[in-house]
């Protein structure tokens, strides 16, 4: 959608050649502007992604379901992502490319939003029944999800790609084009698939963060008597479901953020205006490639938000930042500086061993009897 939206940027009005060359010079100013900006949030939105991939797959984080659900809307998101850098190339020299893109991002951007719906149904699940969130909320019920997701979207957009879509081979304008008896079959149901079917269903936010409320007051109420007495099991439990339901309602309200405008946007393009003036299409097509963006950013800012809202999400992202920097340091003492026998001792500290039978006081105990058995040469 996103690139339906930002292919949509020549002039097709009956207006005189005056009024075309303005807006059109108009156009490649502004886009030669955003192809930097929209470049960067991909680049940076493709770093964060992978993060996120590395950080939710640690030890301590990755034995969820709702961390299966979340490394494969990071997958999800960082296709489409690169797939709008590719398409920043101007692929349209290639019919076959160019269909390709618009196929995929398609494809892997519906996958993206409807995992984000699956996680929060799963999330409502597990909050308002903890005894159905055993059965189903599993890792290998969330991995079958995603695969049944994955394989109606295939079928789905591979049945209607070619019905909708047909290639125009005019020379210099070659590219892939919705049917004009599909357009505004088209401007209502992909809209209508990628975003409001999802903005409805992730409503449902609302009912888990009530449940939420109400289990932290009856758990008030059990810890005030003193015939009950509450077990560290469901206090650790309670608070592991609030912070994932805080991430999922954060990232579910920049859902709604990013995505309102470009809904808005490709919807109002089907009928333009016949007699414009210049700074109203000026103004349409700056807020057209504007909404372009918001759209990128729906990708790409979800670690940021994960960060923010997770207190053990961040945690491990601070762990794991450190151990790359350890890594780093251990490289460069062995391989540039030469020493191979530079260590790490138990708090994460570098120290340097010296070539000697005499064991480094600053190394943990383990190491030290390790390295006593050693002689030198």
């Amino acid at each position: 959608m996103a690139i339906l939206i930002g292919n949509n940027t020549t002039l097709a009005l009956n207006s005189d050649d005056y009024i075309r060359n303005e807006i059109n010079q108009y156009v490649a100013k502004l886009n030669f502007i955003l192809i930097f900006v929209q470049s960067f949030v991909s680049i940076s939105g493709i770093f964060g992604n992978m993060l996120a991939l590395i950080v939710i797959n640690k030890k301590s984080l990755r034995n969820t379901s709702s961390a299966v659900y979340i490394t494969y809307m990071a997958i999800f998101d960082s296709a489409v992502l690169l797939l709008h850098c590719a398409s920043l190339a101007q692929p349209r020299r290639n019919l076959f490319i160019h269909c390709s893109l618009i196929y995929l991002t398609d494809l892997f951007s519906i996958c993206a939003n409807w995992v984000l719906v699956i996680i929060t149904l799963e999330r409502c699940v597990a909050v308002a029944s903890p005894f159905l969130a055993k059965r189903f909320c599993t890792v290998h019920s969330a991995r079958y999800s995603v695969y049944i997701l994955i394989s109606i979207a295939i079928l789905l957009f591979s049945a209607t790609f070619p019905i909708i879509y047909h290639t125009d081979v005019t020379p210099k304008r070659a590219k892939c084009k919705i049917r004009p008896a599909f357009g505004l079959i088209h401007r209502i149901y992909q809209p209508i698939v990628f975003y409001v079917l999802p903005d409805i269903l992730l409503l449902s936010n609302l009912f888990t963060v009530y449940s939420l409320i109400q289990r932290r007051r009856q758990q008030k109420r059990l810890s005030n008597d003193d015939k009950f007495e509450l077990r560290v099991n469901d206090v650790h439990s309670n608070r592991k479901q609030r912070q994932l339901t805080i991430m999922l309602v954060t990232v579910n309200f920049t859902f709604y953020l990013f995505s309102t405008p470009a809904l808005i946007f490709f919807i109002g393009e089907y009928t333009p205006p016949k007699h414009p003036e210049i700074n109203k299409l000026k103004r349409s097509f700056f807020f057209t490639q504007t909404s372009v963006l918001l759209l990128q950013l729906h990708h790409a800012t979800n670690f940021i938000f994960y960060c923010f809202t997770g207190r053990r999400f961040r945690e491990a992202t601070i762990e794991t930042f450190n151990q790359c920097s350890t890594q780093l340091k251990i490289f460069y003492h062995r391989y540039f500086l030469c020493d191979k026998y530079y260590r790490v001792s138990s708090d994460y500290q570098m120290t340097n061993i010296p070539s000697t039978n005499k064991p480094n006081r600053l190394l943990d105990k383990e190491y030290s009897s390790k390295y006593t058995k050693r002689t030198t040469i």
